[in-house]
């Protein structure tokens, strides 16, 4: 798993559940680095950490973390990424190629998901996520917080996924103006 996971994971406690959380969870772990990658136990270890101080699910901290690596974490480091594309769906469709290619060929051991991402008519995406992590409610949260960052709101229609015994998560993407609905 990418450091930069690990380190929004501990601002995201800071911002959402304050730093005793955040010190009660990361507070024994080494400084994790964005130029590098991690075991991905020690990342499912820090939820189940996190779970038990914020009385939040592990699904629930992971949508959130993905929600605010996109919308906070993401667009703070790599605002260039999010600049040169005017909506979610653009952004989302040079994921793969400008962003993935570049983690696998700068970090070692550096592992981010295969994503297969086609337009959908003309506003929507088809998202195909294949990964040994099985982390599909973090894909759920990044893209969210990114429909965030532009303004959006994300409603994902999940139609496969691997936690249901599927060979891959399978989501149509359509994206509408605002916040979610509460």
């Amino acid at each position: 798993m990418h450091g930069v996971i690990f380190t929004s994971f501990r601002d995201y406690l800071v911002s959402a559940h304050g730093n005793d959380t955040a010190t009660a969870v990361f507070g024994a772990e080494p400084e994790y680095l964005l130029s590098e990658s991690y075991p991905d136990d020690g990342l499912l270890r820090l939820v189940e950490l996190a779970s038990a101080h914020t009385g939040l699910e592990p699904d629930e901290l992971f949508f959130e973390l993905g929600v605010f690596t996109a919308e906070v974490t993401f667009a703070r480091l790599y605002p260039a990424f999010f600049d040169v594309c005017p909506s979610t769906r653009d952004f989302l469709l040079t994921v793969e190629t400008r962003i993935h290619e570049l983690v696998r060929a700068t970090i070692p051991n550096a592992g981010p998901p295969h994503l297969d991402i086609t337009p959908l008519g003309d506003k929507g995406v088809s998202i195909v996520y294949a990964s040994p992590r099985r982390m599909c409610v973090l894909l759920r949260g990044l893209t969210e917080g990114a429909a965030r960052r532009y303004g959006e709101h994300a409603e994902m229609d999940e139609r496969t996924c691997m936690l249901r015994g599927d060979p891959a998560c399978t989501f149509d993407v359509s994206f509408s103006l605002g916040s979610p609905s509460a």
